[in-house]
């Protein structure tokens, strides 16, 4: 139930200290070196746990679980149970980058909570001054090290059609003796009915800020991605299909793409923003096997130099795009693991794999098999005759009125009918009445019915 609360206005001395405060605020931040970077806080854009980086990030048109925190929150509304996720991720083979990280899902009264904490760190990383040799008999190393919090919630409206969620994330980072700090809000949208899912995502709702202690700041504008999915269910295959597609970002010229830095928007190029979208492919089998596939169409268009691992340009230009594979098991209601193998253009191979404890009662069935009870019941029911729908006449009553055979009937031979009382029936069947006919047969009499009664 919702409770109205009333606020009290905002007085004329409270106001001006407010915007003093923001002034004060604008001059610091102005007093700083801004960098407009689309990579800032680039490690908050790595998909959450082994899920969705087997759907290659594409969560909106899909049902959602505690991995949907990060980038589309409002997949959260589809957790019903509580589950507890712990995923480790060795990326990029090349780089030795690892992410670590441990994430819950909690639904509540009002809606979903989710909270995560996460970690991703590469250690020994050769450094070099600028205009420097690389001494390899006596390197020098450092380790960079991000963190990221994130707070969550997401709930229903319009009895659960439509779904929407936020995200709060918190960032912190090391490289070397440098420390910085930032932050930034995701929020999506999602509106699913009749096995159809549609969505809007805003990536960097108000922007990704960090600010390090040398004094620079980096900002990330807000990136917009939309999306639907379709899913049905498939009795003779024993499972459910789902398919997913996902845009590219739709505001920045730099949108979410793997294999070119050109402008993906669609009204500037239709073809290079099909090329930079996504899709998406899960199969939930009834016995809690999962298969997914993921990627960007460009590498369907270029499948030949993915299959072959040849990158003609490289580098962000026009290379083969990112490809992911993964599998996943509910065993028994409880434990849900999750593995995913990630093909990136230029950064390598990446391995994720999750593990999840479910918690609450187990999910019924969608079709439960009839006990034994139920069983026996209907089958007595079943052979239960029907009651007769009048009671039977007295003697007196059967004997004044004759019962009037029905056409091709066998008449019994019986004395002819005396305004006597008769104690015993004419006939083992029950007698006939006024009210009462007699019982018909199975079928209509046909024209030799006579001569096979007869014998």
């Amino acid at each position: 139930m919702l409770h109205r609360h009333r606020f009290r206005p905002i007085s004329p001395a409270s106001f001006r200290v407010c915007l003093v405060c923001l002034v004060h605020a604008a001059g610091t931040a102005g007093a700083l070196d801004v960098s407009n970077v689309n990579y800032a806080n680039n490690s908050a854009d790595l998909e959450t746990g082994a899920r969705l980086a087997g759907d290659a990030g594409v969560s909106l048109g899909l049902p959602g679980d505690p991995s949907h925190l990060s980038l589309s929150p409002a997949g959260l509304a589809d957790v019903q149970q509580p589950e507890v996720v712990v995923h480790h991720g060795s990326l990029y083979q090349d780089l030795s980058l690892s992410q670590d990280e441990v994430y819950l899902a909690a639904p509540l009264t009002g809606g979903t909570l989710g909270l995560g904490l996460a970690r991703i760190g590469a250690d020994g990383i050769l450094g070099v001054d600028r205009g420097q040799t690389p001494d390899f008999n006596n390197p020098s190393t450092f380790s960079a090290t991000d963190w990221i919090g994130t707070l969550a919630f997401a709930r229903t409206w319009m009895e659960g059609r439509l779904r929407g969620g936020a995200s709060l994330r918190l960032l912190g980072s090391s490289i070397d003796n440098d420390l910085g700090a930032g932050a930034e809000m995701n929020a999506s949208v999602v509106w699913a009915q009749d096995g159809w899912r549609a969505g809007l995502r805003m990536d960097h709702g108000l922007g990704g800020v960090s600010i390090w202690n040398t004094g620079t700041a980096e900002y990330s504008p807000p990136n917009l991605e939309a999306g639907f999915g379709w899913e049905h269910p498939f009795p003779y295959f024993y499972g459910t299909l789902a398919l997913a597609w996902e845009s590219p970002g739709l505001l920045q010229p730099e949108a979410t793409s793997t294999f070119s830095t050109g402008d993906a928007r669609p009204w500037v190029d239709p073809w290079l923003s099909a090329r930079a979208s996504r899709i998406a492919m899960e199969f939930h089998t009834d016995f809690g096997l999962v298969f997914r596939a993921g990627c960007e169409i460009q590498a369907l268009v270029r499948i030949t130099d993915f299959l072959q691992g040849t990158d003609q340009t490289g580098i962000y230009g026009e290379s083969s795009g990112e490809f992911a594979v993964g599998a996943g098991y509910l065993w028994s209601d409880r434990v849900r693991i999750d593995y995913a193998l990630v093909s990136t253009p230029d950064l390598g191979t990446s391995q994720r794999i999750s593990l999840a404890l479910v918690f609450g009662g187990r999910s019924a069935a969608r079709n439960p098999p009839p006990t034994p009870t139920h069983r026996a019941a209907s089958d007595s029911i079943a052979a239960t005759p029907a009651p007769a729908e009048v009671p039977a006449p007295s003697d007196s009553t059967r004997v004044s009125v004759p019962a009037t055979p029905a056409p091709g009937s066998v008449v019994p031979t019986t004395p002819p009918a005396t305004s006597q009382p008769v104690s015993e029936p004419l006939a083992p069947t029950a007698p006939a009445s006024p009210t009462t006919a007699p019982a018909k047969p199975a079928a209509p009499p046909e024209d030799d019915a006579p001569e096979q009664l007869s014998h």
